[in-house]
């Protein structure tokens, strides 16, 4: 069979698949024309209405979405593996391993999200026996997906050719399989949901947390009948709705990839500091082989912070500077563990496991 090469494949997806069947005022979403993109705001706002509707319904939806996105996948991945060309496992590395390393700092965005979870510890119901187990078999379930997959799209599909907006649509379009490629583009679209669900509730509970704990003002930890906190989740919503409409999505990405793999950096750090001085304390959660993995931790997230561009760590820089100036000037003065503080002696409420 004949392998079309990328720039027909291109003029191809123009006329097919997502953009044929979603319309043009969709074409912002990846790049095409456009300053805002109106399919990441509409996103953002729904993504924060389904959270502002409590954890329960959160769940729900998401294991609904998360279980038809992993069929999906499978289908994918079976399908495929019967237009792989071997030949274009060769060179399997053609630019070497470094290429790799950036590749993986700028796509952690897409693997972070399974952390979250544990921001929800306090409303699950028996987290120290289920949150590890549940992180641990997403990130190897998840893993394997993620390599299955990009093995069947590097091998139907030589890596010169590959459309890096649209990978797995292009790919099928180029085997003459327009009706699959629609179908994943229209797919790609919905799949987002429940990604932004995960990193979205990861960001309200800490800084729930972080409010509760006299860390920010504590408007920001003021919850519903339910347990949710509304305040904070339509806020972040609505800023991540600004982020994603107006700014490039690979600038975006950068600069939460270097934010997460620093704050990895500071937990782990953390965690051995804590271990050594404060043996004794009473933990939810124990690590094992310590200090091994808290320290290849370390050494792994600031070896992908490294492969960013510059431009990512003046970004950083600044965000940095503005987050310290908040600390120093509110958070260390009115944290409930400092004796001095206002709300110190503030009894912390926990939010309803049930919400």
């Amino acid at each position: 069979m004949r392998r079309k090469p990328i720039d027909e494949i291109e003029e191809e997806n123009k006329h097919s698949g997502l953009h044929k069947s979603l319309g043009l005022w969709q074409l912002t979403a990846i790049g095409i024309g456009g300053i805002i993109n109106i399919p990441a705001i509409a996103v953002c706002v729904l993504v924060s209405w389904i959270l502002s509707r409590g954890t329960k319904a959160f769940g729900r939806f998401e294991l609904v979405a998360v279980a038809f996105k992993v069929v999906l996948i499978l289908f994918i991945i079976g399908l495929g593996i019967f237009y792989i060309d071997t030949g274009n496992y060769n060179p399997f590395m053609p630019s070497g391993f470094g290429p790799v390393m950036a590749g993986a700092a700028t796509v952690f965005f897409a693997v972070f999200g399974y952390d979250a979870m544990s921001t929800a510890a306090e409303e699950s119901t028996d987290g120290k026996k289920h949150m590890p187990k549940a992180i641990i078999f997403s990130l190897v379930i998840a893993m394997l997906l993620y390599v299955a997959a990009t093995l069947v799209l590097t091998g139907m599909q030589n890596y010169r050719d590959i459309d890096p907006t649209a990978g797995f649509a292009s790919a099928f379009n180029g085997v003459g399989l327009p009706v699959i490629a629609t179908i994943i583009s229209v797919f790609a679209v919905l799949s987002i949901l429940t990604v932004m669900l995960t990193f979205l509730l990861g960001v309200t509970r800490v800084w729930f947390s972080m409010s509760r704990d006299g860390l920010l003002p504590g408007w920001f930890s003021k919850t519903d009948r339910h347990g949710t906190p509304q305040r904070v989740t339509w806020i972040a919503g609505i800023a991540s709705a600004l982020l994603a409409g107006v700014f490039p999505i690979k600038a975006v990405a950068d600069l939460t990839n270097i934010g997460i793999l620093a704050a990895f950096v500071v937990v782990c750090l953390s965690v051995i500091i804590f271990r050594y001085k404060r043996p004794d304390t009473p933990r939810t959660f124990r690590l094992p082989f310590m200090p091994v993995v808290p320290a290849f931790g370390m050494l792994a997230s600031g070896f992908l912070m490294l492969q960013l561009h510059w431009e990512t760590w003046l970004r950083f820089v600044i965000w940095l500077v503005v987050g310290l100036a908040i600390y120093f000037t509110y958070g260390r003065k009115h944290s409930l563990m400092n004796p001095n503080s206002p709300r110190h002696g503030e009894r912390v409420v926990l939010p309803h496991a049930d919400t």
